[in-house]
Protein backbone atom coordinates (compact mmCIF):
# COMPACT_ATOMS: atom_id res chain seq x y z
CA UNK A 1 0.00 0.00 0.00
CA UNK A 2 1.37 3.44 -0.93
CA UNK A 3 2.53 5.95 1.65
CA UNK A 4 -0.16 8.34 0.40
CA UNK A 5 -2.95 5.96 1.38
CA UNK A 6 -1.49 5.10 4.80
CA UNK A 7 -0.46 8.64 5.73
CA UNK A 8 -2.02 10.26 8.76
CA UNK A 9 -3.33 13.78 9.00
CA UNK A 10 -0.53 16.32 9.52
CA UNK A 11 -0.40 17.80 13.03
CA UNK A 12 -1.20 21.18 11.51
CA UNK A 13 -4.80 20.00 11.10
CA UNK A 14 -5.43 19.87 14.84
CA UNK A 15 -4.13 23.40 15.31
CA UNK A 16 -6.20 24.59 12.34
CA UNK A 17 -9.34 22.97 13.80
CA UNK A 18 -8.72 24.61 17.18
CA UNK A 19 -8.11 28.01 15.62
CA UNK A 20 -11.20 27.65 13.43
CA UNK A 21 -13.36 26.78 16.43
CA UNK A 22 -12.34 29.99 18.20
CA UNK A 23 -12.58 32.13 15.07
CA UNK A 24 -16.15 30.96 14.54
CA UNK A 25 -16.79 31.50 18.25
CA UNK A 26 -15.67 35.12 18.08
CA UNK A 27 -17.41 35.95 14.80
CA UNK A 28 -20.77 34.32 15.49
CA UNK A 29 -20.76 35.30 19.15
CA UNK A 30 -20.42 38.97 18.26
CA UNK A 31 -22.79 38.74 15.30
CA UNK A 32 -25.52 37.22 17.45
CA UNK A 33 -25.39 40.30 19.69
CA UNK A 34 -24.95 43.01 17.07
CA UNK A 35 -28.51 43.89 15.95
CA UNK A 36 -29.85 43.51 19.50
CA UNK A 37 -27.05 45.72 20.82
CA UNK A 38 -27.69 48.38 18.18
CA UNK A 39 -31.44 48.56 18.84
CA UNK A 40 -31.48 48.10 22.63
CA UNK A 41 -28.25 49.69 23.89
CA UNK A 42 -27.49 52.31 21.23
CA UNK A 43 -31.20 52.86 20.45
CA UNK A 44 -30.76 52.67 16.69
CA UNK A 45 -33.96 52.40 14.68
CA UNK A 46 -34.66 48.98 13.19
CA UNK A 47 -33.92 50.31 9.71
CA UNK A 48 -30.56 51.83 10.71
CA UNK A 49 -29.54 48.70 12.64
CA UNK A 50 -30.38 46.45 9.69
CA UNK A 51 -28.48 48.74 7.30
CA UNK A 52 -25.34 48.71 9.45
CA UNK A 53 -25.60 44.96 10.02
CA UNK A 54 -25.97 44.41 6.26
CA UNK A 55 -23.02 46.67 5.46
CA UNK A 56 -20.82 44.89 7.99
CA UNK A 57 -21.72 41.35 6.86
CA UNK A 58 -21.37 42.33 3.20
CA UNK A 59 -17.89 43.82 3.66
CA UNK A 60 -16.77 40.86 5.78
CA UNK A 61 -17.31 38.61 2.76
CA UNK A 62 -15.60 41.00 0.33
CA UNK A 63 -12.28 41.38 2.14
CA UNK A 64 -11.16 37.70 1.96
CA UNK A 65 -10.64 38.25 -1.78
CA UNK A 66 -8.26 41.12 -0.99
CA UNK A 67 -6.64 39.15 1.84
CA UNK A 68 -6.00 36.24 -0.48
CA UNK A 69 -4.21 38.46 -3.00
CA UNK A 70 -2.09 40.06 -0.25
CA UNK A 71 -1.09 36.62 1.05
CA UNK A 72 -0.28 35.29 -2.43
CA UNK A 73 1.86 38.25 -3.47
CA UNK A 74 3.38 39.59 -0.26
CA UNK A 75 2.86 38.17 3.22
CA UNK A 76 2.48 34.44 2.66
CA UNK A 77 -0.29 32.43 4.28
CA UNK A 78 1.21 32.21 7.76
CA UNK A 79 1.78 35.91 8.36
CA UNK A 80 -1.53 36.86 6.75
CA UNK A 81 -3.38 34.45 9.04
CA UNK A 82 -1.48 35.62 12.11
CA UNK A 83 -2.10 39.31 11.39
CA UNK A 84 -5.75 38.61 10.62
CA UNK A 85 -6.28 36.85 13.94
CA UNK A 86 -4.51 39.63 15.88
CA UNK A 87 -6.53 42.33 14.10
CA UNK A 88 -9.80 40.55 14.89
CA UNK A 89 -8.81 40.33 18.56
CA UNK A 90 -8.24 44.09 18.51
CA UNK A 91 -11.63 44.67 16.88
CA UNK A 92 -13.53 42.63 19.46
CA UNK A 93 -11.62 44.38 22.27
CA UNK A 94 -12.62 47.79 20.92
CA UNK A 95 -16.27 46.70 20.86
CA UNK A 96 -15.96 45.31 24.37
CA UNK A 97 -14.30 48.33 25.95
CA UNK A 98 -15.81 51.39 24.31
CA UNK A 99 -19.31 52.18 23.00
CA UNK A 100 -17.83 54.98 20.90
CA UNK A 101 -15.61 52.54 19.05
CA UNK A 102 -18.45 50.74 17.26
CA UNK A 103 -17.43 51.56 13.69
CA UNK A 104 -13.70 51.27 14.30
CA UNK A 105 -14.13 47.92 16.05
CA UNK A 106 -16.29 46.51 13.24
CA UNK A 107 -13.82 47.80 10.66
CA UNK A 108 -10.92 46.08 12.45
CA UNK A 109 -12.86 42.80 12.38
CA UNK A 110 -13.56 43.26 8.67
CA UNK A 111 -9.84 43.76 7.91
CA UNK A 112 -8.81 40.89 10.16
CA UNK A 113 -11.42 38.56 8.70
CA UNK A 114 -10.16 39.35 5.21
CA UNK A 115 -6.61 38.36 6.11
CA UNK A 116 -7.61 35.29 8.11
CA UNK A 117 -10.58 33.56 6.52
CA UNK A 118 -9.26 32.11 3.26
CA UNK A 119 -5.60 32.01 4.27
CA UNK A 120 -6.03 29.59 7.19
CA UNK A 121 -7.46 27.12 4.64
CA UNK A 122 -4.62 27.79 2.21
CA UNK A 123 -2.11 27.38 5.03
CA UNK A 124 -3.61 24.03 5.99
CA UNK A 125 -3.73 22.94 2.35
CA UNK A 126 0.00 23.65 2.00
CA UNK A 127 0.76 21.04 4.68
CA UNK A 128 -0.94 18.26 2.70
CA UNK A 129 0.49 16.73 -0.44
CA UNK A 130 -1.75 17.03 -3.49
CA UNK A 131 -2.34 13.28 -3.51
CA UNK A 132 -2.87 12.87 0.24
CA UNK A 133 -5.84 10.51 0.72
CA UNK A 134 -7.12 12.38 3.79
CA UNK A 135 -6.93 15.90 2.41
CA UNK A 136 -10.71 16.28 1.88
CA UNK A 137 -11.60 14.76 5.24
CA UNK A 138 -9.18 17.17 6.91
CA UNK A 139 -11.01 20.18 5.51
CA UNK A 140 -14.34 18.61 6.44
CA UNK A 141 -13.14 18.21 10.04
CA UNK A 142 -12.06 21.83 10.13
CA UNK A 143 -15.53 22.90 8.91
CA UNK A 144 -17.22 20.78 11.58
CA UNK A 145 -14.94 22.27 14.21
CA UNK A 146 -15.93 25.75 13.11
CA UNK A 147 -19.60 24.95 13.53
CA UNK A 148 -18.94 23.70 17.06
CA UNK A 149 -17.60 27.16 17.86
CA UNK A 150 -20.57 28.78 16.12
CA UNK A 151 -22.95 26.63 18.22
CA UNK A 152 -21.35 27.46 21.58
CA UNK A 153 -20.70 31.17 20.98
CA UNK A 154 -24.24 32.63 20.89
CA UNK A 155 -25.14 30.77 24.09
CA UNK A 156 -22.13 31.95 26.09
CA UNK A 157 -21.83 35.47 24.64
CA UNK A 158 -25.57 36.08 25.07
CA UNK A 159 -25.39 34.80 28.64
CA UNK A 160 -22.46 37.12 29.42
CA UNK A 161 -24.26 40.08 27.82
CA UNK A 162 -27.49 39.38 29.73
CA UNK A 163 -25.74 38.76 33.06
CA UNK A 164 -23.12 41.51 33.16
CA UNK A 165 -23.77 43.79 30.19
CA UNK A 166 -23.35 43.99 26.43
CA UNK A 167 -19.63 44.73 26.49
CA UNK A 168 -18.89 41.54 28.41
CA UNK A 169 -20.47 39.59 25.57
CA UNK A 170 -18.13 41.29 23.10
CA UNK A 171 -15.16 40.79 25.45
CA UNK A 172 -15.92 37.08 25.60
CA UNK A 173 -15.77 37.01 21.79
CA UNK A 174 -12.39 38.78 22.03
CA UNK A 175 -11.14 36.21 24.56
CA UNK A 176 -12.22 33.45 22.18
CA UNK A 177 -10.29 34.92 19.27
CA UNK A 178 -7.28 35.59 21.49
CA UNK A 179 -7.35 31.91 22.54
CA UNK A 180 -7.31 30.94 18.89
CA UNK A 181 -4.35 33.26 18.28
CA UNK A 182 -2.34 31.72 21.12
CA UNK A 183 -3.05 28.20 19.82
CA UNK A 184 -1.99 29.29 16.35
CA UNK A 185 1.29 30.69 17.65
CA UNK A 186 1.97 27.46 19.54
CA UNK A 187 1.58 25.47 16.33
CA UNK A 188 3.90 27.61 14.21
CA UNK A 189 6.39 24.82 13.55
CA UNK A 190 3.65 22.68 12.01
CA UNK A 191 2.86 25.35 9.41
CA UNK A 192 6.41 25.69 8.10
CA UNK A 193 5.36 24.97 4.49
CA UNK A 194 3.07 28.00 4.48
CA UNK A 195 5.54 30.35 6.15
CA UNK A 196 7.25 31.63 3.01
CA UNK A 197 6.32 35.24 2.14
CA UNK A 198 7.05 36.58 -1.33
CA UNK A 199 7.82 40.09 -0.08
CA UNK A 200 11.62 40.22 -0.12
CA UNK A 201 11.87 42.66 2.79
CA UNK A 202 9.81 40.36 4.98
CA UNK A 203 11.66 37.25 3.87
CA UNK A 204 15.11 38.77 4.45
CA UNK A 205 14.67 41.37 7.19
CA UNK A 206 11.83 39.80 9.20
CA UNK A 207 8.43 41.11 10.28
CA UNK A 208 9.70 43.38 13.07
CA UNK A 209 12.20 45.18 10.84
CA UNK A 210 11.90 48.90 10.08
CA UNK A 211 11.07 48.08 6.45
CA UNK A 212 8.17 45.78 7.21
CA UNK A 213 6.39 46.50 10.51
CA UNK A 214 5.55 50.17 9.81
CA UNK A 215 4.26 49.38 6.30
CA UNK A 216 2.01 46.58 7.53
CA UNK A 217 0.76 48.62 10.47
CA UNK A 218 -0.03 51.66 8.34
CA UNK A 219 -1.80 49.49 5.77
CA UNK A 220 -4.07 47.93 8.41
CA UNK A 221 -4.79 51.34 9.94
CA UNK A 222 -5.64 52.86 6.55
CA UNK A 223 -7.85 49.90 5.69
CA UNK A 224 -9.61 50.15 9.05
CA UNK A 225 -10.23 53.88 8.63
CA UNK A 226 -11.61 53.31 5.15
CA UNK A 227 -14.06 50.63 6.30
CA UNK A 228 -14.99 52.73 9.34
CA UNK A 229 -16.08 55.52 7.01
CA UNK A 230 -17.88 53.02 4.75
CA UNK A 231 -19.84 51.71 7.73
CA UNK A 232 -20.60 55.13 9.22
CA UNK A 233 -21.89 56.60 5.95
CA UNK A 234 -23.32 53.25 4.79
CA UNK A 235 -21.76 53.28 1.31
CA UNK A 236 -20.82 49.59 1.49
CA UNK A 237 -23.40 49.03 -1.25
CA UNK A 238 -21.31 51.05 -3.70
CA UNK A 239 -18.19 49.04 -2.84
CA UNK A 240 -20.16 45.86 -3.36
CA UNK A 241 -21.62 47.12 -6.64
CA UNK A 242 -18.14 47.83 -8.01
CA UNK A 243 -16.88 44.39 -6.95
CA UNK A 244 -19.86 42.63 -8.53
CA UNK A 245 -19.60 44.68 -11.74
CA UNK A 246 -15.89 43.88 -12.12
CA UNK A 247 -16.52 40.19 -11.41
CA UNK A 248 -19.34 39.98 -13.97
CA UNK A 249 -17.13 41.78 -16.51
CA UNK A 250 -14.44 39.10 -16.19
CA UNK A 251 -17.11 36.40 -16.11
CA UNK A 252 -18.45 37.62 -19.46
CA UNK A 253 -15.02 37.54 -21.09
CA UNK A 254 -14.37 34.10 -19.64
CA UNK A 255 -17.60 32.92 -21.29
CA UNK A 256 -16.44 34.26 -24.67
CA UNK A 257 -13.17 32.33 -24.48
CA UNK A 258 -14.68 28.96 -23.59
CA UNK A 259 -15.51 26.11 -25.93
CA UNK A 260 -19.09 24.83 -26.28
CA UNK A 261 -18.82 22.20 -23.55
CA UNK A 262 -17.26 24.62 -21.05
CA UNK A 263 -19.89 27.25 -21.88
CA UNK A 264 -22.57 24.74 -20.86
CA UNK A 265 -20.67 24.15 -17.63
CA UNK A 266 -20.47 27.89 -16.94
CA UNK A 267 -24.16 28.21 -17.71
CA UNK A 268 -24.81 25.51 -15.08
CA UNK A 269 -22.69 27.37 -12.53
CA UNK A 270 -24.72 30.53 -13.17
CA UNK A 271 -27.80 28.60 -11.98
CA UNK A 272 -25.98 27.81 -8.74
CA UNK A 273 -25.10 31.48 -8.31
CA UNK A 274 -28.60 32.82 -8.99
CA UNK A 275 -30.50 30.39 -6.79
CA UNK A 276 -27.74 30.45 -4.17
CA UNK A 277 -28.13 34.22 -3.99
CA UNK A 278 -31.90 33.86 -3.43
CA UNK A 279 -31.37 31.19 -0.80
CA UNK A 280 -28.82 33.12 1.26
CA UNK A 281 -30.66 36.43 1.07
CA UNK A 282 -33.48 34.66 2.94
CA UNK A 283 -31.31 32.42 5.12
CA UNK A 284 -29.41 35.40 6.56
CA UNK A 285 -32.57 36.79 8.17
CA UNK A 286 -31.56 34.76 11.20
CA UNK A 287 -29.22 37.41 12.57
CA UNK A 288 -31.44 40.38 11.79
CA UNK A 289 -35.25 40.27 11.38
CA UNK A 290 -35.73 36.86 13.02
CA UNK A 291 -33.49 37.94 15.90
CA UNK A 292 -35.65 40.98 16.67
CA UNK A 293 -38.82 38.92 16.21
CA UNK A 294 -37.52 36.55 18.89
CA UNK A 295 -36.62 39.43 21.19
CA UNK A 296 -40.04 41.07 20.90
CA UNK A 297 -42.63 38.43 20.14
CA UNK A 298 -41.36 35.08 21.37
CA UNK A 299 -41.95 33.78 24.90
CA UNK A 300 -38.43 32.91 26.03
CA UNK A 301 -39.05 32.08 29.68
CA UNK A 302 -38.41 28.48 30.58
CA UNK A 303 -38.61 27.06 34.11
CA UNK A 304 -38.02 30.49 35.66
CA UNK A 305 -35.11 31.38 33.37
CA UNK A 306 -35.28 33.77 30.43
CA UNK A 307 -33.32 32.56 27.43
CA UNK A 308 -31.43 35.46 25.77
CA UNK A 309 -32.67 36.16 22.24
CA UNK A 310 -29.12 35.96 20.87
CA UNK A 311 -28.79 32.37 22.14
CA UNK A 312 -31.27 31.22 19.49
CA UNK A 313 -28.50 31.80 16.93
CA UNK A 314 -27.02 28.49 18.13
CA UNK A 315 -29.90 26.59 16.55
CA UNK A 316 -28.50 27.05 13.04
CA UNK A 317 -25.02 25.51 13.58
CA UNK A 318 -26.53 22.79 15.79
CA UNK A 319 -28.86 21.81 12.94
CA UNK A 320 -25.89 21.78 10.55
CA UNK A 321 -23.88 19.50 12.86
CA UNK A 322 -26.72 17.02 13.38
CA UNK A 323 -27.99 17.36 9.82
CA UNK A 324 -24.52 16.77 8.42
CA UNK A 325 -24.41 13.33 10.02
CA UNK A 326 -27.89 12.53 8.69
CA UNK A 327 -27.11 13.82 5.21
CA UNK A 328 -23.87 11.87 4.86
CA UNK A 329 -25.73 8.67 5.71
CA UNK A 330 -28.63 9.58 3.41
CA UNK A 331 -26.34 10.19 0.41
CA UNK A 332 -24.63 6.87 1.14
CA UNK A 333 -27.94 5.00 1.16
CA UNK A 334 -29.10 6.69 -2.04
CA UNK A 335 -25.88 5.91 -3.90
CA UNK A 336 -26.02 2.34 -2.63
CA UNK A 337 -29.57 2.12 -3.99
CA UNK A 338 -28.40 3.44 -7.35
CA UNK A 339 -30.09 6.82 -6.94
CA UNK A 340 -27.99 9.87 -7.80
CA UNK A 341 -29.53 13.28 -7.36
CA UNK A 342 -28.21 16.10 -9.53
CA UNK A 343 -26.83 19.30 -8.04
CA UNK A 344 -29.84 21.39 -9.10
CA UNK A 345 -32.22 18.85 -7.57
CA UNK A 346 -30.33 19.07 -4.27
CA UNK A 347 -30.43 22.88 -4.32
CA UNK A 348 -34.16 22.78 -5.05
CA UNK A 349 -34.56 20.52 -1.99
CA UNK A 350 -32.65 23.11 0.02
CA UNK A 351 -35.09 25.80 -1.12
CA UNK A 352 -37.98 23.51 -0.22
CA UNK A 353 -36.68 22.98 3.32
CA UNK A 354 -35.99 26.73 3.62
CA UNK A 355 -39.59 27.40 2.57
CA UNK A 356 -40.83 25.02 5.28
CA UNK A 357 -38.67 26.79 7.86
CA UNK A 358 -40.03 30.24 7.07
CA UNK A 359 -43.55 28.83 6.90
CA UNK A 360 -43.18 27.69 10.53
CA UNK A 361 -41.86 31.08 11.65
CA UNK A 362 -44.62 32.86 9.71
CA UNK A 363 -47.25 30.73 11.46
CA UNK A 364 -45.70 31.65 14.80
CA UNK A 365 -45.87 35.35 13.90
CA UNK A 366 -49.50 35.01 12.82
CA UNK A 367 -50.42 33.32 16.09
CA UNK A 368 -48.70 36.13 18.00
CA UNK A 369 -50.54 38.75 15.94
CA UNK A 370 -53.91 37.15 16.67
CA UNK A 371 -53.36 36.92 20.43
CA UNK A 372 -51.39 39.16 22.80
CA UNK A 373 -48.43 39.71 20.48
CA UNK A 374 -46.36 36.77 21.75
CA UNK A 375 -45.99 33.12 20.81
CA UNK A 376 -44.29 29.95 22.04
CA UNK A 377 -40.63 29.53 21.11
CA UNK A 378 -41.30 26.13 19.49
CA UNK A 379 -42.28 27.77 16.19
CA UNK A 380 -38.98 29.61 15.91
CA UNK A 381 -36.89 26.67 17.13
CA UNK A 382 -38.35 24.33 14.50
CA UNK A 383 -38.24 27.01 11.79
CA UNK A 384 -34.61 27.98 12.43
CA UNK A 385 -33.57 24.31 12.63
CA UNK A 386 -35.11 23.68 9.20
CA UNK A 387 -33.39 26.77 7.77
CA UNK A 388 -30.04 25.59 9.15
CA UNK A 389 -30.59 22.07 7.80
CA UNK A 390 -31.39 23.55 4.37
CA UNK A 391 -27.87 25.00 4.12
CA UNK A 392 -26.46 21.50 3.69
CA UNK A 393 -28.21 21.25 0.31
CA UNK A 394 -26.74 24.46 -1.09
CA UNK A 395 -23.15 25.65 -0.52
CA UNK A 396 -21.43 22.25 -0.20
CA UNK A 397 -23.26 21.05 -3.31
CA UNK A 398 -22.66 24.19 -5.39
CA UNK A 399 -18.97 24.48 -4.52
CA UNK A 400 -18.40 20.78 -5.19
CA UNK A 401 -20.01 21.15 -8.63
CA UNK A 402 -17.99 24.27 -9.44
CA UNK A 403 -14.77 22.40 -8.71
CA UNK A 404 -15.99 19.38 -10.72
CA UNK A 405 -17.10 21.32 -13.80
CA UNK A 406 -14.13 23.75 -13.70
CA UNK A 407 -14.78 25.47 -17.07
CA UNK A 408 -11.61 26.83 -18.60
CA UNK A 409 -9.59 25.90 -15.51
CA UNK A 410 -11.04 28.94 -13.69
CA UNK A 411 -12.32 27.20 -10.58
CA UNK A 412 -10.67 29.68 -8.17
CA UNK A 413 -12.21 32.70 -9.89
CA UNK A 414 -15.64 31.11 -10.17
CA UNK A 415 -15.63 30.00 -6.53
CA UNK A 416 -14.71 33.58 -5.60
CA UNK A 417 -17.58 35.00 -7.67
CA UNK A 418 -19.95 32.48 -6.11
CA UNK A 419 -18.90 33.55 -2.60
CA UNK A 420 -19.14 37.22 -3.57
CA UNK A 421 -22.73 36.78 -4.75
CA UNK A 422 -23.96 34.34 -2.10
CA UNK A 423 -21.94 35.92 0.71
CA UNK A 424 -21.55 39.67 0.32
CA UNK A 425 -24.42 40.42 -2.06
CA UNK A 426 -26.83 38.06 -0.31
CA UNK A 427 -26.05 39.60 3.09
CA UNK A 428 -26.58 43.09 1.72
CA UNK A 429 -29.91 42.07 0.17
CA UNK A 430 -30.83 40.28 3.40
CA UNK A 431 -30.52 43.58 5.25
CA UNK A 432 -32.74 45.29 2.69
CA UNK A 433 -35.35 42.56 3.13
CA UNK A 434 -35.07 42.78 6.91
CA UNK A 435 -35.69 46.54 6.75
CA UNK A 436 -39.22 45.73 5.53
CA UNK A 437 -39.94 44.50 9.06
CA UNK A 438 -38.88 47.81 10.61
CA UNK A 439 -41.39 49.09 13.17
CA UNK A 440 -42.07 52.83 13.24
CA UNK A 441 -44.39 52.71 16.27
CA UNK A 442 -43.00 53.61 19.71
CA UNK A 443 -41.98 50.50 21.65
CA UNK A 444 -43.88 51.78 24.69
CA UNK A 445 -47.17 51.67 22.80
CA UNK A 446 -49.72 49.12 24.01
CA UNK A 447 -50.22 47.90 20.41
CA UNK A 448 -46.51 47.58 19.64
CA UNK A 449 -46.20 43.80 20.08
CA UNK A 450 -49.29 43.00 18.01
CA UNK A 451 -48.32 45.47 15.26
CA UNK A 452 -44.78 44.13 15.10
CA UNK A 453 -46.06 40.53 14.97
CA UNK A 454 -48.35 41.42 12.05
CA UNK A 455 -45.46 43.05 10.23
CA UNK A 456 -43.17 40.05 10.75
CA UNK A 457 -45.95 37.67 9.67
CA UNK A 458 -46.40 39.62 6.45
CA UNK A 459 -42.70 39.76 5.54
CA UNK A 460 -41.99 36.15 6.52
CA UNK A 461 -45.06 35.15 4.51
CA UNK A 462 -43.71 36.95 1.44
CA UNK A 463 -40.34 35.25 1.90
CA UNK A 464 -42.14 31.90 2.09
CA UNK A 465 -43.98 32.63 -1.17
CA UNK A 466 -40.89 33.76 -3.08
CA UNK A 467 -38.82 30.81 -1.80
CA UNK A 468 -41.61 28.41 -2.84
CA UNK A 469 -41.80 30.00 -6.30
CA UNK A 470 -38.01 29.79 -6.72
CA UNK A 471 -38.15 26.13 -5.66
CA UNK A 472 -40.94 25.41 -8.16
CA UNK A 473 -39.04 27.16 -10.98
CA UNK A 474 -35.91 25.18 -10.22
CA UNK A 475 -37.82 21.89 -10.11
CA UNK A 476 -39.38 22.69 -13.51
CA UNK A 477 -35.90 23.43 -14.88
CA UNK A 478 -34.63 20.14 -13.43
CA UNK A 479 -37.49 18.23 -15.03
CA UNK A 480 -36.93 19.95 -18.37
CA UNK A 481 -33.21 19.14 -18.26
CA UNK A 482 -34.02 15.54 -17.33
CA UNK A 483 -36.28 15.19 -20.37
CA UNK A 484 -33.71 16.94 -22.58
CA UNK A 485 -30.91 14.68 -21.39
CA UNK A 486 -33.00 11.54 -21.70
CA UNK A 487 -34.22 12.12 -25.23
CA UNK A 488 -31.64 14.43 -26.78
CA UNK A 489 -28.26 14.72 -25.12
CA UNK A 490 -27.55 12.07 -22.50
CA UNK A 491 -24.13 13.55 -21.83
CA UNK A 492 -25.28 17.12 -21.15
CA UNK A 493 -23.39 18.91 -18.40
CA UNK A 494 -26.39 19.35 -16.14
Amino acid sequence: MSQTLTAKHPKSLYYAIAVNIWEYFSYYGMRALLVLYLTQKLLFTDEHAYALYGAYTALVYVTPIIGGVIADRYLGYYWATLLGAATMVAGHLVLGLDSGGLYFGLALIICGYGLFKTNISCLLGATYSKTHSKRDSGFALMYVGGNIGAFIAPILCAWAAQTWGWHYGFLLAAIGMATGLVIFLCGKRHFAKGNKPDWQALRVKGFWSARVFPVVTISIVVGTLFFSVALYYLFAGWILLICVAVSLYFLFFLFLKLNTQDKKALFAICFFMIFGLIFWAFDQQGGSSISLFIERNVIRSFDGFTIPAASFQSINPFAILIGGVIMSQLWYWLIKAGVRLGALVKISLGLLVLTAGFFMIMLGAKIAASSNGQVSMIWVVVGMALIGFAELFVDPVALAEITRLNPGGSVGFLAGVYMLLTGSTANYLAAEIASLTSIKMAKSSSDFLISSAKNYAHVFGEITKVAAIACAILLVICFGLFVYRKFRHKNAVL
